[in-house]
């Protein structure tokens, strides 16, 4: 028995050591890079739907979104089995999970936000939706940057720091917007069901805001532990 864990230790620390010599799995990157580009892409469309008065040109801009969510979802999957097979990941595979699923959960609420608009038909859009839509733009912008900075951000994480810093002062602008539109909600909505539809909307996308933030701080975790 003793024998037996004597082996089994020498034979984990052989692989572990034999693992510093084989190539990492470079296949993630340009899966990464394109779920950060999918994101800003999603973002923007979901930008002008916010902003379109046009009922059509909603429904005719929805779809693309709709559309670039499927495409993360499969980029998921693909991810997720990329890794139960791969012998070496290029960072700690619970990093990559976090960072996939929370890549992940941007787009579906930026996507479950563009359905809520369709779905509810408000009257008229709030000014800080608007406002709102812009800091999801602008977070959607750190993480395409983010995910374009790492495959090097074990040699130059400079880049990949301050669009996490950023994606925590946007998220932290996101929760002022968001308050200060409930004060102005409950104030001046007199239409119970209005006031319901545009607090709705703005949930949804504070936590878009929020889930960006996330990805931020999986970044991080992964520059603390390799850079």
């Amino acid at each position: 028995m003793h024998r037996y864990i004597f082996l089994h230790k020498r034979m984990s620390a052989l692989n572990s050591i034999f693992s510093i010599f084989l190539p990492k799995e470079d296949k993630f990157f340009p899966m990464f890079r394109r779920m950060g580009e999918a994101t800003v892409e999603a973002a923007d469309l979901f930008t002008q739907l916010l902003s379109e008065t046009d009922r059509q040109r909603q429904e005719e801009i929805y779809p693309q979104i709709k559309a670039i969510e499927t495409e993360c979802d499969n980029i998921v999957i693909t991810i997720f089995n990329e890794l139960n097979d791969a012998f070496v990941s290029p960072f700690d595979r619970e990093d990559m999970h976090g960072l996939t699923g929370t890549l992940d959960d941007v787009v579906d609420l930026i996507t479950s936000s563009s359905k809520r608009i369709l779905l509810y038909k408000p009257k008229q859009i709030p000014t800080k939706a608007m406002h709102m839509a812009e800091i999801i733009l602008e977070g959607a912008k750190c993480i395409r940057t983010g995910m374009n900075e790492l495959q090097t951000i074990s040699k130059k994480p400079e880049v990949a720091l301050e669009q996490c810093q950023r994606l925590h002062d946007l998220e932290h602008e996101g929760d002022e917007v968001y308050e200060s539109f409930l004060q102005d909600l409950f104030e001046n909505e007199k239409d119970a069901v209005e006031l319901i539809k545009v607090k709705d909307l703005m949930q949804g996308m504070e936590s878009a805001t929020d889930k960006a933030n996330s990805v931020g701080k999986t970044l991080k975790t992964i520059i603390i532990k390799y850079a």
